[in-house]
């Protein structure tokens, strides 16, 4: 069996960061190994606040798990300041396997879950960065999603895409300079944790495939976990990979 390392906050509710990526990658048939980078208070309705692991530890779970796996691929989530960051970066450039960055900046439930500074020394190590729209837009400048993938492309170095949920289902995809588009069905409805599921499908692909692949792969299977989706709580809908 394959081993996927996620790297990513702890949400409490178990409807996205780490239960998530966890869910995501066992169906798929990955073994997930799990480092937390922040303590979240959150449900299914607000995020109240976020605590930053130390880093120290961050790195010492790592080098622990390196010694005695062999990752696959990394999926990274919440990077909540630079120390994580700093520390994040010093394990995953020991990885030689595809690594996906999902920089979260709000949580869908609303409130500031990362860091810009954080996740921009993270980019030039990872292979393929998965923001929203409206996160791409913090990073970049241009307002067409296609000429803003490629702008990333530019000035970060690694693959981008740009996940297609306010672009009315449809992907925006920068592989090493190549522009392209995934498009697939898009739900209505409000959803709670579907860029984590997305970034860490499309991190167990990556594993198997290449990127075109892997993305086309992971759009599906987004799909489908949003069609399962169910209310657990009081407030959003929780996909179910």
């Amino acid at each position: 069996m394959k081993t996927v390392l996620t790297i990513s906050a702890l949400d409490p509710s178990g409807g996205a960061g780490a239960n998530a990526d966890i869910k995501t990658a066992k169906a798929l048939s990955f073994h997930p190994c799990s480092i937390i980078t922040a303590l979240t208070v959150q449900n299914s309705r607000n995020l109240f606040s976020v605590h930053p692991a130390p880093p120290e530890i961050i790195k010492e779970q790592f080098f622990a798990l390196l010694e005695d796996f062999e990752f696959s691929a990394v999926k990274i989530g919440v990077i909540p300041n630079s120390e994580v960051a700093t520390a994040v970066l010093d394990c995953i450039k020991k990885l030689e396997c595809p690594k996906v960055l999902d920089p979260v900046l709000f949580a869908s439930v609303g409130g500031k879950l990362g860091e810009k500074s954080a996740y921009e020394l993270l980019m030039p190590e990872v292979s393929v960065i998965t923001p929203n729209y409206s996160e791409a837009k913090v990073f970049g400048s241009k307002e067409n999603p296609e000429e803003l993938a490629l702008e990333l492309f530019k000035k970060y170095g690694c693959s981008v895409v740009i996940t297609g949920g306010e672009l009315k289902g449809r992907d925006i995809v920068c592989d090493k300079g190549k522009i392209y588009s995934v498009e697939a069905e898009l739900l209505t409805g409000s959803f709670h944790g579907t860029g984590c599921v997305y970034s860490s499908a499309l991190a167990c692909y990556l594993a198997t495939g290449d990127l075109e692949f892997a993305v086309r792969k992971a759009r599906i299977f987004v799909l489908e976990s949003v069609k399962r989706g169910f209310r657990v709580g009081k407030g959003w809908l929780f996909v179910n990979p």
